[in-house]
């Protein structure tokens, strides 16, 4: 689980593939595994209305 802070008005990508070098944000690295692997994993974006602290996880990410 990571805790992170994302500000007002700012977007952000989190990681859903659990590939991203950048826990728990997303890198991209899904895009090239989409392309050989055939699937479809797409980062979640999030643009927050206020300066919020929230805990995050994902059953892909094993780092």
């Amino acid at each position: 689980m990571k805790t992170i802070q994302l500000h007002k008005g700012k977007k952000y990508s989190i990681c859903s593939c659990g590939l991203s070098r950048a826990l728990p944000f997303c890198d991209n690295a899904h895009r090239e595994f989409n392309a050989k692997n055939g699937t479809d994993y797409k980062s979640v974006k999030i643009r927050p209305n206020e300066t919020v602290e929230v805990e995050l996880n994902s059953v892909n990410w094993k780092r």
